[in-house]
């Protein structure tokens, strides 16, 4: 597998096409609202590339098909794993829906089954990544009713003024299902991404932190292309790089059936 070695390690952030807000939001919830309601798009596919570094500068390389669905009333996305060979034809699907609980199905080629996942795992990790079930299916958003939410002093960053937002689990048990307690975040009002995330575990101590490096307009939305996660209590690192992302706004429904999980992956145009 080729993982695109010499755009992995170039950090930017760019948001082509996309003009600044005139203010800041005037409260917190203003602000946790604008990425929540970040602009999304009927379809897109891409490659999602995966580098995963140990804390003894073990590295592994995984590839992946990635679709993504907004139809309004759920956001769907499908993750089918290309390589390597011992995680090929592993998939992950996910619901999000703005009216009932979540949906999430795994499929694991070793046992040959498509299993749901309960809504309580959502706080687990993904596959071995940095990065949770929650963080996957999420998008960089923070779920308006798993939150309480409060500003912080504006930061500068690449010479703009931030808003910076922050969040504490509204009960301990939502946190616990997260996996987190609570989070700072700086926001980019142009684009609606955090694009810095710190969090804390369950006990207030430092855990994770997430930057996005690189965001691009895929169709009219703009999107994630090039991101990092940071256990801040192990040192293991997950990078992640898309190519060929392509708005696809007319993606068939099959792509996103659980049944068809096991089937391997799909023919997308």
């Amino acid at each position: 597998m080729r993982f695109l070695k010499a755009l992995l390690f170039t950090v930017t952030f760019s948001v082509s096409g996309l003009s600044q807000a005139d203010e800041a939001p005037s409260d917190a919830l203003a602000l946790a609202s604008l990425v929540a309601d970040r602009a999304a798009n009927e379809g897109r596919v891409g490659t999602m590339h995966f580098q995963l570094t140990s804390s003894s500068n073990r590295v592994r390389e995984r590839e992946a098909l990635m679709l993504h669905s907004d139809i309004g009333i759920t956001e769907r996305i499908a993750i089918y794993f290309t390589e390597p060979t011992m995680i090929e034809e592993t998939a992950f699907l996910s619901f999000n829906h703005t009216s009932r609980e979540d949906e999430n199905w795994l499929y694991l080629p070793a046992t040959e089954r498509v299993r749901r996942l309960p809504a309580g795992d959502r706080g687990d990790y993904f596959l071995g990544t940095d990065l949770t079930y929650g963080d996957i299916k999420d998008n960089f958003k923070f779920g308006l009713d798993d939150w309480q939410f409060e500003l912080g002093e504006p930061e500068q960053h690449n010479g703009t003024l931030t808003p910076i937002l922050k969040g504490t689990a509204r009960t301990p048990e939502i946190g616990i299902e997260m996996g987190y307690a609570s989070f700072q975040a700086k926001v980019d009002q142009a684009s609606g991404f955090p694009i810095w995330i710190e969090y804390t575990d369950t006990d207030g101590e430092p855990l994770k932190r997430i930057e996005i490096l690189t965001i691009e307009l895929v169709g009219d939305a703009p999107t994630a292309i090039h991101f990092t996660a940071e256990n801040l209590q192990t040192g293991h690192h997950t990078e992640v790089l898309f190519s060929d992302m392509r708005y696809v706004p007319d993606l068939d429904d099959s792509v996103f059936d659980p049944e068809v999980l096991a089937y391997g992956v799909p023919d997308v145009d």
